[in-house]
């Protein structure tokens, strides 16, 4: 299982979101960060090993506007931990490990 995380465009989410889901990635978080002339969008999702260069490749075909390199894309090993009990809050998902 792979962690691939990617930093593009706000105006591109949505759009790659949909592109994913279609492959069957079910679980995206999204974090938007906006400075006064600069704004970007990170991405996390996971994949398992056999799919990530097609996820990749959707990312880099979907997530860019077609110019320069505007994203980036990285790829890490995804190990679970051991699951802590808390009692304040609850985990969504894999990706809030």
């Amino acid at each position: 299982m792979k962690r691939i995380t990617t930093y593009i465009s706000p105006t591109r989410v949505h759009r790659l979101i949909g592109e994913l889901g279609s492959f069957g990635i079910r679980e995206i978080k999204v974090v938007a960060y906006f400075k006064p002339l600069s704004e970007v969008s990170r991405v996390e999702l996971l994949s398992d090993d056999s799919a990530v260069e097609h996820v990749v490749r959707v990312i880099h075909e979907v997530g860019t506007t077609g110019g320069l390199p505007n994203h980036l894309v990285l790829v890490n090993d995804f190990k679970p931990r051991p699951v802590a009990r808390s009692t304040v809050g609850r985990k969504m998902g894999q990706l809030e490990e």
